[in-house]
């Protein structure tokens, strides 16, 4: 069979695209800046007819320009492309397609950004992410490894039957060695490119954690540990078994409608014993007409809670946004109207304008969906006294809390009265989404075109250097007893929620 010949080296489309572009850039700097009369956000381009390498190189050529947090992030274009362009032309070369897909998801977790992300839109390359996953993930080990506050790595979940437990792991092993290296080497070495993005560092470990216990079904993996109480360390060598990946299931820390959907009502509210209101809110939208559900308006929901919690004279409040997957961010600040006393600064939203070239704050009416007035942000306006609850509220939060939903922490850990409670911060992605690029194969890139800024237009919540998000005030432990407990179903984190509440008191 004949080889194709070799390709022309990419960097050379990249480079003409690279040097147009900061032609453009320093136009832009040399003539006097253009009040734009109005907001022309970046355009979803089409380049899935373009070659593998010529796609690549249009794509970041778009994100280098397009892509709101390149400074905020420090990213450095020139050093990706010139490690992932020669991965993509050796793909092509190849006919790989399974090495293609998986350079393009590993270029996109470079950005460390839960809203940058590269969705399958095809049957054909639906195929090609099973066979990725029949490569590097479908077989399990039966466990659950998580680190402790003592840096310690156990087994806090042992399937029954599984691979671990017939070598006599048992759940609250210490796992000393994997494949032969010391377990914090194994770790820093896994592969995971078929991981959810992952903003922050400490995220990074728990999905390198996630699949550590992975494999290709039948694959071996020697392993040494310890059980609790146990005088001596054993080894054993496991066999992955097909699981329909159990382990990843339940250690999923995406957001709502990732892991589970549509659901018949967006907030749900009830008092818990202690007269302790309870609100969990799963995302700042209105359910969709076409869905089945309830389909009053999220913000009358979330305030009709506020008004029962208010006329039972709760002792507190709860508002569980975990895996609350986000949506608007004026529905945020009117739903912190509901325990604000004076009005309060949320944000401004800035975004690439290319009827001028700069990144300009503009005001979104979200009711037409226009962007309707310069330099105006987005405020909360208390309600009126009666409507309002003033007494300690808290609000839970997990890693899975993306994007509006961590405007909800963020308002909430503002309030005087206010905490946040969590083993986990919120993701650290609180960008604007809706820029994109289709690419060969069947898969749409998308990235966020805006950023949102806090009161002196610096950017807010998202991520960098590994740290982002909005952090839990009062942290859960992560001692063995409470992470073996939250596998189990017990909800550790809310009964550390309404243990602070009884301790901040009433108003």
């Amino acid at each position: 069979m004949s080889r194709p010949l070799p390709l022309p080296a990419p960097r050379y489309a990249f480079a003409l695209a690279l040097i147009v572009t900061l032609a453009l850039l320093l136009l832009v700097t040399l003539t006097p800046a253009a009040q734009a009369e109005e907001l022309v956000l970046p355009a979803p381009q089409d380049l899935s007819g373009l070659s593998w390498t010529g796609a690549f190189a249009e794509l970041h050529t778009k994100m280098m320009r397009e892509y709101a947090f390149t400074t905020w992030k420090g990213i450095d274009w020139p050093a990706l492309y010139d490690e992932y362009a020669p991965q993509i032309a050796r793909a092509q070369w190849s006919g790989d397609q399974l090495a293609y897909y998986l350079t393009l998801r590993r270029y996109t977790q470079e950005l460390r950004d839960g809203h940058v992300s590269i969705s399958a839109e095809i049957p054909q390359a639906q195929a090609v992410l099973d066979a990725a996953y029949a490569r590097l993930a479908d077989g399990g080990f039966g466990i659950v490894p998580q680190r402790l506050d003592s840096g310690a790595v156990v087994a806090a979940w042992i399937q029954p039957g599984g691979p671990a437990a017939k070598a006599g792991m048992k759940a609250g092993a210490r796992i000393v060695r994997w494949r032969g290296r010391p377990v914090n080497a194994a770790v820093a070495r896994v592969d995971i490119a078929l991981s959810p993005s992952f903003p922050t560092d400490a995220r990074r470990d728990r999905e390198r954690l996630r699949f550590l216990t992975r494999a290709r079904v039948g694959a071996t993996r020697v392993v040494t540990f310890r059980n609790r109480g146990a005088a001596s360390a054993r080894t054993a060598r496991l066999i992955a078994i097909a699981d329909d990946r159990i382990t990843l299931t339940m250690t999923d820390e995406r957001s709502t409608l990732v892991t589970e959907g549509w659901p018949e009502k967006v907030v749900e509210h009830q008092i818990l014993p202690g007269n302790v209101g309870y609100v969990r809110v799963r995302f700042e939208l209105d359910l969709p007409a076409v869905l089945p559900g309830d389909h009053t308006p999220t913000l009358q929901l979330f305030r009709k809670a506020v008004a029962d919690f208010i006329a039972a004279e709760v002792s507190g409040v709860v508002v569980d946004v975990r895996a609350n997957s986000g949506g608007s961010d004026q529905m945020v600040a009117d739903m912190m109207a509901s325990f604000y006393d004076q009005r309060s600064f949320y944000e401004y939203g800035e975004y690439l304008n290319m009827a001028s070239g700069a990144w300009e704050i503009w005001y979104c009416d979200e009711a037409t969906g226009a962007f309707t007035q310069r330099d105006a942000g987005i405020w909360i306006h208390p309600l009126s006294a009666d409507e309002r609850y003033v007494g300690p509220v808290v609000a839970l939060v997990d890693n899975g809390c993306v994007s509006s939903g961590e405007g909800v922490a963020m308002g909430i850990r503002r309030l005087p009265h206010g905490k946040t409670v969590g083993f986990h911060g919120t993701n650290g992605s609180f960008g604007m989404v809706g820029d994109q690029a289709a690419m060969p194969g069947g898969y749409v890139v998308g990235w966020p075109y805006g950023r949102s800024l806090s009161a002196s237009e610096t950017v807010q919540i998202d991520s960098r250097g590994g740290r982002g998000g909005v952090a839990p005030e009062v942290r859960v432990p992560a001692t063995w007893r409470n992470v073996s407990r939250q596998l189990r179903g017990r909800d550790v984190v809310l009964e550390c929620g309404l243990r602070e509440l009884a301790e901040m008191g009433p108003r």
